[in-house]
Formats: structure tokens, sequence, C-alpha cells
């Protein structure tokens, strides 16, 4: 059918991809930060700070939800990159990070090598008075859930191989037990904090772990721990 409208144009390539994908699913094989082009300006022509950006490549995708058939197949390359900014409010530090949080994913490094749901969300923006200001909506991907082995993490966290011998006569605190009693009332990104400073964690083996997210992973698959608003808790 021709097209006599400019507005009933397509578009085509990735442009119509990024449009159209609404979920996907794929194995994340790059993660890099970087800035925008090369001299920004203002519509009064001054110099604008270079924009940092997050980019994720993907590969062997698939489209869980679409608006309409894409015109690129995405097996085997996808990549999207989200604004950053260090701003409470704004897309990277509301949405994206707290979709890394909820996932036990680990900035910048820990989406590397995992098999990752995407899933596109709009954050509307609204001005001083709590009114919809539409142009300035950013619509963008967010990790939706992370592929996870939960039987063989538990089993690492557990009983890791390199964990320093009991010496006879001397009951050691647990350390999971310790890790557990730490992260009730907090968020992943606090217990991480807070794990760091605990002077019984301070170059243990496990807090590698607690930095990843896995001994939260073991807890929770255990049942000795659940997420509550963004929070964990004891059953």
């Amino acid at each position: 059918m021709p097209v006599y409208r400019k507005e009933d144009a397509k578009t085509g390539g990735f442009q119509q991809v990024r449009e159209a994908l609404v979920a996907f699913e794929g194995d994340v094989v790059k993660v890099e930060s970087g800035q925008w082009g090369g001299q920004l300006v203002d519509n009064e022509g001054k110099p604008v700070a270079p924009r940092e950006f997050f980019e994720i490549e993907t590969t062997n995708n698939v489209p869980l939800k679409v608006t309409e058939d894409l015109s690129m197949d995405i097996a085997e390359r996808f990549s999207f990159r989200v604004n950053m900014s260090d701003y409470e409010g704004s897309f990277w530090v509301d949405e994206f990070l707290t979709s890394a949080d909820k996932n036990k994913i680990l900035l910048p490094d820990g989406l590397t090598g995992k098999r990752v749901t995407f899933k596109k969300i709009t954050r509307e923006a609204l001005d001083r008075k709590g009114n919809p200001t539409p142009r300035f909506n950013v619509t963008n991907f967010i990790i939706d859930k992370v592929a996870v082995k939960k039987a063989a993490i538990a089993k690492t966290v557990i009983s890791p191989p390199s964990m320093p011998e009991q010496k006879k006569g001397i009951v050691e605190d647990d350390p999971m037990a310790l890790v557990c009693d730490l992260a009730v009332g907090k968020t992943e990104q606090q217990l991480r904090s807070a794990a760091g400073l605990h002077p019984k964690l301070i170059g243990s083996q496990i807090l590698p772990l607690v930095k990843t997210g896995l001994a939260t992973t073991a807890l929770v698959a255990d049942g000795k721990l659940i997420l509550v608003d963004g929070k964990y808790q004891k059953p």
C-alpha cells in the first residue's frame, strides 16, 4: 500500500526493533560504559557536558513480547544503552539500578555471562507541581529476571572448599548465620555495605559471596530469608 503521509512512514532496522521489542531473553556477553558522541550544545549554543551511558550486548536472543513483527533477526546480537545519572528520580537510579538490586546483580560486571530477561518500561515524568510532562518520559529496558542455578549456588555458599578449618575445641560463628542476621531489615545494597564493614566478615571467604549476591540467593533458596518490599526479613 502506498504511503501519502509522512507520519505513516515505517521505521526499519535497529530503530524499528528497539521500538517494537517489549521483552526479550538473552545471554549477556558484554557490558560497557561510555559517553554519548562528540561536542554537544544546547538550544542557546552553549556547551553541554557529555552524557554517560551504560551499554549491554546480548546474544542467543529470544523475543518474548513485541508490538509488531521485528524487521531484523536479533538472535545473534542485540544491544541497548541506558543513560546514566547520579540523581534520584532518574531512570538509571530509580528503575535500572533498582532492578539490578532486586535481581542481586552487582554492576557493572555482574551481568556478564548470565542469561537475563529484559523488559521495557516507561518512567513518567512529573513537574514540580506533580503534573505529567510526557515529553520528558523515559522508555527503556530494565532487568526483569536472571536465570540462576540455585542448588549449585547454595552448595557453593554453604560448603566453600577454601574455608579455613576450625581449631579443635573452638566453636566459630557460622558465617552464613551471621549474614542472615545482618540482612534482616536491609536492602541488598545496604547488606553489602554493612558486610564490608563487619569485623567478622572483613577478609572472610563469605564476603565475596555477599558482595555478588550469592549468599542471599542461597539463604532465600533455603527459606531462611524472604524479600519484602525490597528488604530482607526472616520467614
